[in-house]
């Protein structure tokens, strides 16, 4: 879906079973949202990157990568505190959720912007997914680095 059916979806939103919905506030989600998948997709580069780079130990591209990752997540963080409040907000009670929303507008609506929403939660868990994959491969590495540089503490081996 892109932004400008997801628009004019929300524009039809704010009539009838939606009517309650601002139709600012809709449109801001929207691009919020659109903004985050644009976001993911430069943080899953960024994390193939520092994978790459920790597969060839290069301390100097984990650092500009690193960087990269942190600029990146804390604007996708800053619209995720900001849609809360307005989903707080919009919603008027109960735990704010998207979904939740999305099920207040007209059905012809609503299949769109759950499809953009469902793109945006798949991206969440590969980029989780990776995150993990980074994660695991930095520690294997802190380990092995560790007992070359101070041996092994396993007793198990240990002189008799």
């Amino acid at each position: 879906m892109t932004l400008a059916s997801a628009t004019r979806d929300a524009q039809s939103a704010t009539t009838g079973a939606a009517r309650a919905l601002p139709r600012a506030a809709v449109e801001r989600l929207l691009r919020d949202v659109q903004a985050d998948l644009a976001d993911y997709a430069e943080l899953q580069e960024l994390l193939e990157q520092q994978f790459a780079s920790a597969l060839r130990h290069d301390a100097q591209a984990m650092e500009s990568v690193a960087a990269g990752i942190v600029a990146v997540v804390d604007r996708i963080d800053a619209r995720r505190q900001f849609r809360y409040g307005l989903l707080t907000r919009l919603q008027g009670g109960g735990v704010p959720t998207v979904p939740a929303l999305v099920a207040l507008w007209p059905a012809a609506q609503r299949a769109g912007v759950q499809a953009l929403w469902d793109q945006l939660e798949q991206a969440v868990h590969d980029c989780k997914a990776r995150n993990l994959r980074n994660a695991r491969l930095l520690t294997e590495q802190h380990v092995l680095l560790t007992r070359v540089l101070h041996g092994t503490e396993d007793p198990l081996y240990a002189d008799a």
